[in-house]
């Protein structure tokens, strides 16, 4: 038990391992100044200089900064969207021209998944699905009557759904 708790101390103790060229390099060339002997302080800088060389050639990795979202598991906020075909798809960089912020369209077919769950496939050719999480009941629309649609951004990235006549809003990801 006591080698157990002295393994698991001295693991936290010694902490995370980096290689640092640069760093190593430094303390050879600094060991190196301490010896008072001419000649084998030229010997032990002749030895020390290649691997300096190869440290500051390398690249310096510097790692990228995280946003106050990213430290509490958000992910930055998209892009805007500027045409109605990439609504729902994680968005390149914008071209000149207004954000989407919301989409209207027709529902040419629904469906319903085994879990109940609805599936919008709309005219513009874009396929909704509701989120598993999303507990609101979406009837199937009368025959012949068309079901009108309009999908805007919710908070932190998410898609609400709403039908035209219903007071309802339904959360939805995009599956095509």
């Amino acid at each position: 038990m006591r080698i157990l708790l002295l393994l698991s101390l001295a693991i936290l103790v010694a902490g995370p391992a980096r290689a640092d060229a640069t760093r190593d390099a430094l303390i050879e060339i600094a060991k190196c100044a301490d010896i008072t002997d001419s000649a084998e302080r030229l010997k032990c800088f002749d030895a020390a200089a290649p691997h300096a060389k190869s440290a500051l050639a390398a690249p310096v990795q510097k790692p990228a900064e995280k946003s106050l979202l990213e430290w509490f598991g958000f992910a930055r906020p998209q892009k805007p969207v500027t045409r109605a075909q990439d609504f729902g798809k994680p968005a390149p960089e914008p071209g000149p021209g207004e954000e989407i912020t919301e989409i209207k369209a027709t529902v040419i077919e629904f469906a319903k998944t085994v879990r109940g769950k609805s599936v919008f496939i709309l005219d513009n050719g874009q396929v909704w699905r509701q989120l598993d999480a999303d507990s609101v009941e979406v009837r199937d629309p009368a025959p012949d009557t068309p079901m009108k649609v309009a999908i805007e951004t919710g908070a932190l990235g998410s898609y609400n759904l709403t039908i035209e006549g219903k007071n309802a809003s339904i959360k939805v990801y995009r599956l095509k």
